[in-house]
C-alpha cells in the first residue's frame, strides 16, 4: 500500500499464457477460509477465463496492520490494489471487483477513488449508508452488530495477544463463551447506549465497529465511473441499500433480486420454498449466479458484447418466476392504501367513526424476532408461520378478506400511523403478511421507527418497510401487525428518555387509531399491465 503496509493475496490463474483480465476481491473474513471461498467461487472465475485475486484487508488475518477499524481503509487500499493487481504476470491491465457485503462496499469504496485500471464492479447484498448496517428507523441494528462484532472479535483478539498465549486463550474463551450465549446474554446485556456494542466482551476486548463514514456509498457514489452489477435478496438484512444503489447509479448499472437472504442463495426461505428457478446456483434454470456474474464482469473488462436485456431482473414470489424490467420502481405499480379497520380487518376504503385500538408493550417480554431480512443464526432470516407472533397480546393484526384475483405488489412498500404513547420515546413496528387459505400466516416485510413524542399525544408515524416483489394469489388474504418490537434484531426500546444510558425500563401504552388514519401504502402491479 502507500504507505508501506504490505496486504497479502492469493492468486488463482487460468492454465496457459494469458492475458486475462484481473478480478479482486478483498475479504475481512480470511483468504484462505474455506467457507468464505465456497460463496465466493475464485475456481468459478478461473474458469471463466478471469485471473481472480482473493485479498485480506488491512489488520486482518494474513495482511499486515494495526487495531482494524472495519471500513476505515477501503478506499485507498482498494485503489492501490487495483493498481498492483493490473501488473500481474499476465494481466491484460484491465481489472474488476466482486464480492458480497462487507466486500460490495469495499468495491464501491475503491471505485470511488477511480484507479485507472478498473473496468466493473459487481457489489451484491451489500449497504448504502447506516442504515440496515448499524440502524433500522432508528433503532439499533443489534442483531447483526452484536453478532458480527463477536465472530470477528476472533482475530482481533488474537493478533492483539500475540505475544502472551495466555491472555490470547483467555479472549479466545470469552469469545467463544459470548458466541454460545446467543440468542441469550450476548443480546440481553443492558444498558446498550454507552457504545454501540456494550457487552462486556465486547467492550473488554475492544472489538471493532463500522467506520459508517467511510462506508457510506451515497458520499462516494458520484465519483464511481464504472459500470456496477447489483445483487440482492428480498430477505437481505441490507436489499433496501443494494435497491438505492442501483437507483442512484449509472446508466450501465444493473439489478438482480432474488428469493435470497444474506446467507443462502438457495429456493428455500424460512419455511416457505419459492421454486428450483429461484436457485442462486441456477438462476432461472440456467447459469449459477456466479457464472452470470463473472461472465458479465469478463464482458466489460474484455470488451466482449453482453445480452441486450433491461437493466433489472427481479424474481416474483408467490408467481415462482423471473421477469425483466426497464426501470426500479416500476412506472406501472399503482400507490394503493390498505386501512386498518375496527375488529381486527384491513381494507381498500376506510371505516368512519372508529376511534382507536390499544396494547401494552413491555420492553422486559419484547415480541421474539421471526423471519424476515435479518442476519442472526439462532433465528434464520425468511419467510415463517406468524402464528406465534399473532397470538401475544402486543400484536394487533388487521386481515382483508380473502382476495377475489391475483394481486401482485412490486416496489417500496409503507405504512402512515396515527398513533399515541403514554411514554416520552417508544418504537413502533409494521409488518406485512400473506395468509394462506389453510389459516397460515408468512411474514413478507417489515419495518420499524423510533420516535421521541410528548405523551398522550397522538401523532402521524411514518414506517418503512423497504421493498418486494410478491404475489397474493386469489384466496389467500393480507394482514398486517403493529407491534412495538422484533427483539434481538432490533434493540428493545425501553420507553424512557435515558434507558440506552441506564437500563431503565418502564411499559408503555400504545393506541393506534383507525379509519382514515392509519393506512399502509403498497405499490400494485394490475393485471395486465405491461412494461
Amino acid at each position: 500500500m502507500r504507505d508501506g503496509t504490505v496486504l497479502r493475496a492469493d492468486v488463482y490463474r487460468p492454465s496457459g499464457d494469458g492475458p486475462w483480465p484481473v478480478i479482486v476481491v478483498r475479504t475481512p473474513y480470511g483468504k484462505a477460509d474455506p467457507f468464505e471461498n465456497m460463496f465466493l467461487e475464485p475456481l468459478t472465475a478461473v474458469k471463466h477465463g478471469l485471473i481472480a485475486v482473493v485479498q485480506d484487508v488491512r489488520a486482518r488475518n494474513a495482511s499486515e496492520g494495526d487495531d482494524w477499524v472495519p471500513l476505515a481503509t477501503e478506499a485507498q487500499d482498494g485503489a492501490d490494489t487495483v493498481a498492483w493487481a493490473a501488473h500481474l504476470d499476465g494481466s491484460t491491465g484491465r481489472v474488476g471487483m466482486w464480492g458480497s457485503s462487507y466486500m460490495g462496499n469495499a468495491q464501491w469504496q475503491a471505485a470511488s477513488e477511480q484507479p485507472e485500471a478498473l473496468g466493473a464492479i459487481a457489489p451484491s447484498i451489500t449497504f448504502r449508508d447506516g442504515e440496515g448496517l448499524t440502524t433500522r428507523g432508528g433503532a439499533r441494528e443489534l442483531g447483526l452488530g452484536r453478532a458480527w462484532s463477536v465472530v470477528a472479535g476472533f482475530d482481533v483478539a488474537v493478533r492483539r495477544h500475540a505475544a502472551d498465549e495466555d491472555a490470547m486463550m483467555r479472549a479466545v474463551r470469552e469469545l467463544v463463551a459470548a458466541v454460545d450465549a446467543l440468542p441469550g446474554a450476548t443480546y440481553d446485556e443492558l444498558p446498550t447506549g454507552r457504545t454501540p456494542l456494550t457487552d462486556p466482551v465486547i467492550t473488554r476486548h475492544r472489538l471493532p465497529s463500522f467506520d459508517v463514514d467511510s462506508g457510506d456509498v451515497s458520499r462516494r457514489q458520484e465519483a464511481v465511473k464504472v459500470p456496477a452489477l447489483n445483487i440482492g435478496g428480498w430477505f437481505d438484512i441490507f436489499l433496501q441499500g443494494t435497491i438505492d444503489n442501483f437507483v442512484n447509479g449509472g446508466p450501465q448499472d444493473r439489478l438482480v433480486i432474488g428469493p435470497w437472504n444474506h446467507m443462502s442463495f438457495m429456493p428455500q426461505q424460512g419455511e416457505l420454498n419459492f421454486g428450483a428457478a429461484a436457485s442462486g446456483g441456477a438462476v432461472d434454470l440456467g447459469p449459477s449466479l456466479a457464472s452470470s456474474t463473472f461472465g458479465w464482469l469478463h464482458g466489460h473488462l474484455s470488451g466482449d458484447a453482453l445480452p441486450d436485456e433491461p437493466p433489472v431482473r427481479i424474481y416474483t414470489m408467490g408467481a415462482n418466476s423471473w421477469r425483466h424490467e426497464d426501470a426500479w420502481p416500476l412506472e406501472r405499480a399503482e400507490p394503493t392504501k390498505l386501512f386498518l379497520q375496527p375488529d381486527g380487518r384491513a381494507g381498500a376504503a376506510p371505516v368512519a367513526g372508529t376511534s382507536g385500538v390499544s396494547y401494552t408493550y413491555d420492553p422486559a417480554n419484547p415480541v421474539p424476532t421471526l423471519g424476515g431480512n435479518t442476519l442472526l443464526g439462532h433465528a434464520p432470516a425468511g419467510s415463517f408461520e406468524q402464528s406465534r407472533t399473532e397470538s401475544r397480546d402486543d400484536v394487533l393484526v388487521f386481515t382483508t378478506e380473502p382476495l377475489k384475483d391475483d394481486v401482485e405488489v412490486t416496489g417500496r412498500i409503507s405504512a402512515e400511523l396515527t398513533v399515541a404513547t403514554d411514554a416520552t420515546t417508544t418504537d413502533w413496528v409494521v409488518r406485512l403478511c400473506d395468509v394462506h387459505p389453510d389459516g397460515a400466516s408468512y411474514n413478507v416485510v417489515d419495518g420499524i421507527t423510533r420516535v421521541v413524542t410528548p405523551p398522550g399525544k397522538a401523532s402521524v408515524v411514518m414506517v418503512d418497510l423497504w421493498s418486494t416483489s410478491m404475489l397474493f394469489k386469489k384466496g389467500h388474504r393480507m394482514r398486517v401487525h403493529v407491534t412495538s418490537s422484533s427483539f434481538p434484531r432490533w434493540d428493545r426500546n425501553l420507553n424512557t428518555a435515558d434507558g440506552a444510558e441506564t437500563g431503565e425500563m418502564r411499559t408503555a401504552r400504545q393506541t393506534v387509531h383507525l379509519g382514515a388514519d392509519s393506512f399502509v401504502t403498497l405499490p400494485v402491479i394490475r393485471s395486465g399491465a405491461t412494461t
